[in-house]
């Protein structure tokens, strides 16, 4: 695929999921601080966060575009591997607070109030990231970008997260106050174990490991194949 046209597509995708971050955070923290619910003030900092890495995202697809020149002889597509391993890192920054300031609410737990408005918001959490994180997945298939894949999965971890959130919330509101912090916990974790995954492939990547097994035996089968060739041998991988 033309490298112009992949990037118009990274970048299209990345904007829109930026817009849809950007009122669900909005939405999310406004309607958790009136229904002094900690799992889904957690829940729309995750979301602001998403937008964070949305801007990271389109700002490494345009890098990773661009052709090679003398400095960067084999492109740039490697911008988007360091973007992953910022983006993870900062994923599991934002975990560990959340996880810190759960454990605060649970020993003093509020009692919610505007359950349906809670419960709403969250409901519309799930509906909208996860048919973001579809989108995503298609075009990072359609552009073969390891980054989007990354950011869409993203996306599903604040579904996942927010149905976290429902059952809080719904917990709490039959009397078992503790369960919204520690929805508001769970969230933390799962945003801290998306981050850990991004950045182990990443670090991978950056440190010119080798591709696996099955793709090595299909190269030599196909370098095998090639008239004139006897053997194979030496042969090295890297992504």
């Amino acid at each position: 695929m033309d490298s112009h046209i992949r990037t118009k597509k990274s970048q299209k995708v990345t904007v829109i999921g930026a817009l849809v971050d950007f009122l669900l955070s909005a939405i999310k923290i406004v309607v958790g601080v009136i229904g002094q619910s900690g799992a889904l003030i957690a829940d729309g900092i995750h979301s602001f966060s998403d937008l964070l890495t949305d801007w990271v995202t389109w700002y490494a697809a345009k890098l990773s575009g661009e052709a090679p020149d003398d400095d960067h002889p084999y492109g740039h597509e490697r911008f988007e591997t360091v973007a992953t391993l910022g983006l993870s890192i900062f994923l599991a920054i934002v975990g560990t607070i959340i996880i810190f300031d759960g454990f605060g609410r649970l020993s003093n737990p509020n009692e919610l109030k505007h359950e349906n408005w809670l419960i709403a918001a969250a409901v519309l959490s799930i509906l909208s990231k996860e048919g973001l994180y579809w989108y995503t997945v298609k075009v990072a298939k359609d552009v073969k970008s390891d980054l989007l894949k990354a950011n869409a999965w993203h996306h599903r971890t604040d579904a996942l997260s927010s149905i976290v959130v429902v059952i809080g919330i719904i917990g709490a509101v039959n009397g078992y106050f503790f369960l919204d912090s520690v929805a508001a916990m769970v969230v933390g974790v799962l945003i801290i174990y998306i981050g850990w995954q991004l950045g182990f492939e990443a670090t991978k990547e950056l440190v010119d490991t080798s591709i696996d097994q099955e793709d090595i035996k299909a190269l030599h089968i196909a370098l095998a194949e090639i008239k004139g060739v006897k053997s194979v041998h030496t042969l090295r991988t890297r992504k």
